[in-house]
């Protein structure tokens, strides 16, 4: 009983991990069709917020669990690459600042883009489909409270 119990553990924590890999990938995309390139917490929430919404398609869940195996059972001995490419220097004033503004969004008109500033207007009048969508909202909205994001 307890390995089926384990097992089950595992299973969500991979499930959580694997969404939350597949909102970063949404949440780069954003950054590389915005103007400064550089990875803010908007495009995170927003990043977010889209994978809570819009469902994965077969092939991003695949992706995205293949991702959560490989950063749960794989080699921990890249962990320096990890952080290779963020210029440990640069801070990004804006994202620090405490006051409370709007989310912002690029102007992109790609399909991703564009769904994203769909779910953004959307979002407070979304109802999740499960209890682990409720809690991944609350988590969002909590987060957004506690550092003046609003939507």
């Amino acid at each position: 009983m307890d390995e089926n119990i384990v097992n089950a553990q595992e299973n969500i924590i991979k499930i959580i991990l694997a969404n939350t890999i597949s909102a970063m990938d949404i949440s780069n995309i954003l950054c590389e069709h915005s103007s400064d390139k550089i990875l803010k917490s908007d495009e995170v929430i927003c990043g977010l917020i889209y994978r809570l919404m819009v469902p994965m398609t077969d092939n991003e869940i695949n992706t995205a669990m293949e991702s959560a195996d490989s950063l749960m059972y794989g080699e921990s001995s890249d962990e320096e690459d990890i952080n290779e490419d963020i210029p440990q220097d640069e801070v990004i004033q804006e994202d620090l600042d405490n006051i409370s503004r709007n989310i912002r969004t690029n102007n992109c008109n790609c399909d991703i883009c564009s769904k994203v500033r769909v779910c953004l207007i959307n979002f407070k009048d979304y109802v999740p489909i499960d209890e682990m969508g409720d809690k991944f909202k609350e988590s969002i909205i909590s987060t957004c409270h506690t550092h003046n994001k609003i939507f």
